[in-house]
């Protein structure tokens, strides 16, 4: 599993996840850009997807084009209402078309897969049947969510995001067997990528320590 973890501040969302993936037995640390947890989503503006769950979904996601139409981002429609009616649905249309939806004991379709969107100010969270909850402040997904909610509830009066992911994120590492560094954290201001090591962090808390 993994984390993925997102903040609003200042009319801006912060977006960080682990970079560990496991099969069976086995551990990876996903170091190339392509398979980051998290990503700008393809041919829109200021916005970003993460991803816990399969691989594969995350894979079909990171490259699937049209998910915000240009129409839509020109005349500001990116909200609850296109979150429910539009986006999920054209998320698990790609998702069919590569066989990566399956079927609850009901027969509805579902994902195997959880994921955040975030546009501009505005932050979403997908679960696994669709359903849409639009976050107000933070949230987590994946297996080290508990930790990581946990130290974002500590850290309400910290005023730096940033800073606010890297220690939800180093908690759930030092207690998830499934997360571990880097940590890699975005924003929707610029969509750009920086990779946080663990010995990078260690020696800026050692630093701010000794001061």
């Amino acid at each position: 599993m993994s984390v993925v973890v997102e903040i609003k501040k200042n009319g801006i969302i912060y977006m960080g996840a682990d970079s560990q993936v496991t099969k069976g037995g086995t551990r990876t640390t996903l170091s190339n850009p392509n398979n980051y947890k998290i990503w700008a989503v393809s041919g829109a503006d200021h916005a970003l997807m993460g991803c816990v769950g399969t691989l594969r979904a995350a894979n079909i996601m990171k490259v699937a084009d049209g998910l915000i139409p240009e129409i839509v981002e020109l005349k500001n429609m990116v909200d609850f209402k296109f979150v429910v009616k539009r986006l999920v649905p054209r998320m698990m249309e790609e998702l069919e078309g590569y066989k990566q939806l399956t079927k609850n004991d009901d027969g509805m379709p579902c994902m195997d897969s959880s994921f955040l969107f975030a546009y501009k100010d505005k932050l979403f969270s997908i679960e696994h049947y669709g359903s849409v909850i639009e976050v107000d402040d933070f949230c987590a997904i994946g297996s080290g969510a508990p930790e990581a909610m946990g130290s974002l509830f500590s850290t309400v009066n910290v005023d730096d995001p940033i800073k606010r992911i890297q220690d939800a994120i180093k908690s759930s590492a030092t207690h998830d067997i499934y997360v571990d560094y880097p940590i890699v954290i975005s924003s929707t201001e610029n969509t750009e990528f920086k990779v946080f090591y663990e010995k990078d962090l260690a020696v800026d808390q050692q630093s701010k320590t000794s001061k």
